[in-house]
């Protein structure tokens, strides 16, 4: 078929060796927690950008070498946040740690999944994406300490915050269409840069001497979904995925939504379907789940993606024993509390 040669040039284009380039990492700060450190850091990319991320490290690190993961958050048209929608913020603004303890609350009963991973011995690398917390636009931090600051620190009269509130956050979010074209007009597409910097994360965590290189994995919800399966399709030292709400066919997406500019690859939905990344991705290890009642992501159509990923692993439909490729539904919507959580770490446990 068609796609598969296209899937074959795009393999040429990013799946660079993890040992080409040693990435560079400083330490910016580390706070002490039970079990583990949290290490507030910045490393570059194969093009020299500088990106600053949360390291969590457990405290067997000195004695023994540990399975890691990536984990790649959400869009949820809040830019205010990235990194710290997955791991509890280290000195961070006072409106950041009140923005990041609402958002874990709403999509992840309150806990934060990376350092719940961290506790149970894992190294966690949680990143911004381009677009989303301290790579965010000047416009979505004003937009937060609006939102989340304490209130003497809003000079504003109450009416006129709130018409300064919403001017921003429409700002914001139609902001994204001026990301994707001027990327565009330089060459390059939003998905896949955020893509090469989700492979420069791994190559981050292969470059640690506690990291146990063939035993990294990747972890995303919603967008973060969507960046782990293309993460674990181009990245050979990624050995498994677990992504949470995001796949569906083509047919049943919207794809006229500014949202989804940051995950539009042009050249690869012309030639495939959502689920055909089950080529790319076989024979790895990968759990996918959705939730029954995903507004966004519909049971029908999420339904029929499983199986045409499972018919492309070569599981026969009928068979109920454990299988590389996991598919299942949770009751819910578009969410990732602590039951699905507990599922995707006994996936890691089982894989790493």
């Amino acid at each position: 078929m068609q796609f598969r040669y296209i899937l074959l040039a795009f393999l040429l284009l990013f799946s660079i060796s993890v040992d080409a380039v040693r990435p560079r990492m400083s330490v910016i700060s580390s706070r002490k927690r039970d079990g583990y450190e949290c290490r507030l850091i910045e490393f570059n990319t194969d093009r020299n950008e500088r990106i600053r991320a949360y390291l969590l490290v457990p405290d067997s690190f000195s004695v023994k070498k540990l399975p890691a993961v990536v984990m790649l958050h959400d869009h949820g048209a809040r830019f205010d946040i990235g990194k710290e929608k997955l791991v509890r913020p280290a000195g961070a603004p006072a409106n950041v740690e009140r923005s990041s303890a609402r958002w874990a609350m709403k999509y992840f009963d309150g806990r934060y999944f990376g350092d719940y991973l961290a506790s149970k011995g894992y190294v966690v690398l949680a990143a911004d994406a381009l677009y989303w917390g301290e790579r965010s636009s000047e416009d979505a931090r004003r937009w937060s300490c609006l939102t989340f600051g304490d209130a003497e620190d809003i000079k504003l009269p109450s009416d006129s915050a709130k018409a300064e509130v919403k001017r921003l956050k429409d700002a914001v979010y139609q902001g994204q269409a001026a990301v994707y074209d001027s990327l565009a007009a330089q060459g390059t597409v939003w998905a896949e840069k955020i893509l090469q910097d989700d492979i420069a994360s791994v190559k981050l965590l292969c470059s640690l001497p506690f990291v146990d290189r063939n035993r990294i994995g990747a972890f995303g919800f919603s967008m973060g979904a969507h960046r782990c399966w293309l993460l674990a399709a181009f990245s050979r030292r990624v050995k498994c995925g677990a992504a949470v709400s995001w796949m569906t066919l083509a047919e049943a997406y919207d794809s006229c939504n500014p949202s989804d500019l940051s995950m539009r690859i042009p050249s690869m939905r012309k030639s495939m379907d959502f689920p055909d990344i089950a080529t790319m991705l076989r024979p790895k290890p990968m759990l996918f789940l959705s939730g029954d009642g995903d507004p966004l992501f519909p049971e029908g159509s999420v339904r029929e993606a499983f199986s045409r990923m499972r018919a492309i692993y070569g599981i026969p439909a009928d068979r109920d024993t454990r299988s590389p490729l996991e598919t299942a539904f949770f009751s819910g919507g578009h969410s990732c509390g602590t039951d699905v959580q507990d599922a995707v770490a006994d996936f890691f446990g089982r894989t790493l």
